[in-house]
């Protein structure tokens, strides 16, 4: 970048953006960055923008700190941020902050879709970012809705334990019974080695009194603590 370039406007918004994802930056000088990019405004400056939620501080407080202005900034620019937004939040790693944004800015709904969509998508097939996937299902577990059970229960057979766990209990959140035959599967699914999630789908089971009645194979076998009686699971020797 030349000398004349540098001080330009373009060179300017260039210099800012790249100063929102160093976190090598001085902290007043990331601020002060953010501030000039929400004035400047354009879409470039907005994207600019949108990159500090990629970025994590060790310092936990300045960080968050540091994307609540960027939030603050961004909710204030309002409509224009929008189709950025719906941009960076399909391609971006860290979703928490982009989707709490769209929400601000739309409406839980259109956030929920853009889950479905990025599930649906690369992130929910590569076999390299479970955390990724994880994020999403976990964060579907605070919403009600109802193409929840339909997008989720595919990731009930992820290679990652930890996306299988956060799938069931995303299901098990939605409070109904729309849950209870993809769940049963993996109950019943002597393949499945993960002990806690057996466990905890037991316990669901037995809570909840949903029928299990000829739906068991005889491979079937229960966690400890818990066998079926009159076709429901029950606390062994209850």
């Amino acid at each position: 970048m030349g000398l004349f370039d540098m001080f330009s406007k373009e060179g300017k918004l260039k210099r800012h953006a790249r100063r929102m994802a160093d976190r090598d930056a001085m902290p007043e000088d990331r601020d002060a960055s953010a501030r000039w990019l929400a004035e400047e405004g354009s879409r470039p400056s907005i994207a600019g923008l949108l990159t500090r939620f990629d970025m994590n501080l060790t310092q936990d407080m300045k960080d968050r700190a540091e994307k609540q202005l960027v939030f603050d900034l961004l909710t204030g620019l309002g409509e224009p941020v929008v189709e950025p937004l719906n941009v960076w939040v399909r391609r971006c790693k860290q979703y928490a902050w982009p989707l709490k944004l769209l929400v601000a800015l739309r409406d839980e709904d259109e956030a929920v879709t853009a889950v479905f969509e990025i599930l649906a998508g690369p992130v929910g097939k590569a076999t390299f970012e479970p955390e990724r996937r994880k994020e999403l299902v976990v964060w579907l577990a605070e919403r009600r809705h109802a193409g929840i059970v339909e997008h989720v229960a595919p990731f009930l057979k992820d290679f990652d334990e930890e996306v299988r766990y956060a799938a069931a209990e995303t299901l098990v959140a939605q409070g109904d019974d729309s849950a209870r035959q993809p769940l049963l599967a993996v109950l019943a699914n002597p393949e499945e080695e993960s002990l806690r999630l057996k466990h905890r789908l037991a316990q669901v089971f037995r809570q909840r009194g949903w029928s299990v009645e000829g739906e068991l194979g005889e491979e079937t076998v229960l966690p400890s603590g818990f066998q079926v009686r009159e076709g429901r699971i029950v606390e062994a020797g209850r």
